[in-house]
């Protein structure tokens, strides 16, 4: 198992995000989160990637109890992570921005880390821009290059924090693909999304939480139309419609 997440509790007072959260995620998976704003989902990616500390309970990654172990370790240990707002260096190039990545998250030598640069942005299809600044790039470049620095960390596991908000749609079908592609290479993924399609369409499994435990786990049809599920993150209040 690559991922496993057991019975993993964080407290902020007396407000509970993640609730004694439990599952697992084996290699080549790909597993979408879903659950209301405020469900604790970015916390639960938080805790996994190694910015915050859980409470209580224990996150293992290929059988290794990572649970208080630094960010930087878990990096080199196989996971990578985008956030929802990009944060790349602006006064930096496109090409600088992921050989820092390469360099400092996957522990590359300065020519072994510029290949895998390049490499990864042919992948994402940055390699055009490679000598522009970043900070001159628009949204959807600026997801790509979340992507292309994750990937320069040479990640097991991919963390997506809710990468297709902000995109037209025509945007959201090209970083599909490009999702999708990763994810046909091997590299095993745990996605948070509110845009359920495009989540659906790479996925095949999906996890939905609310007020920080997890109410529904399994195959994304049978997740979707789970009642509770319906009822707190559609707002469909199946009794009723059923009465």
């Amino acid at each position: 198992m690559l991922l496993e997440v057991d019975a993993v509790t964080k407290r902020y007072g007396a407000l509970i995000v993640t609730d004694c959260v439990r599952f697992t995620v084996p290699k080549g998976q790909a597993v979408g989160i879903i659950g209301p704003n405020g469900a604790g989902k970015t916390t639960l990616l938080n805790l996994i990637s190694g910015t915050v500390q859980p409470d209580s309970g224990r996150i293992l990654l290929n059988g290794l109890d990572i649970t208080y172990l630094p960010g930087s370790f878990r990096c080199r240990a196989g996971i990578g992570r985008t956030y929802q707002i990009p944060h790349p260096f602006s006064g930096m190039t496109v090409f600088e921005n992921v050989l820092v990545a390469a360099i400092f998250g996957a522990g590359l030598s300065q020519t072994q880390a510029s290949r895998k640069a390049l490499s990864v942005l042919e992948a994402t299809d940055l390699l055009h821009r490679a000598n522009e600044l970043a900070g001159s790039l628009r949204l959807l470049d600026r997801k790509r290059l979340e992507l292309a620095r994750a990937l320069a960390t040479d990640p097991q596991l991919l963390l997506l924090d809710e990468i297709g908000g902000g995109l037209t749609e025509h945007e959201l079908h090209a970083l599909v693909a490009l999702i999708q592609t990763i994810r046909s290479s091997g590299v095993t993924i745990l996605w948070i999304e509110h845009i359920v399609h495009a989540l659906i369409s790479v996925v095949d499994r999906l996890i939905a939480v609310d007020f920080g435990r997890v109410i529904a786990d399994g195959n994304p049809e049978a997740v979707m139309s789970n009642s509770e599920v319906q009822a707190v993150y559609v707002g469909i209040d199946v009794d009723e419609i059923a009465r």
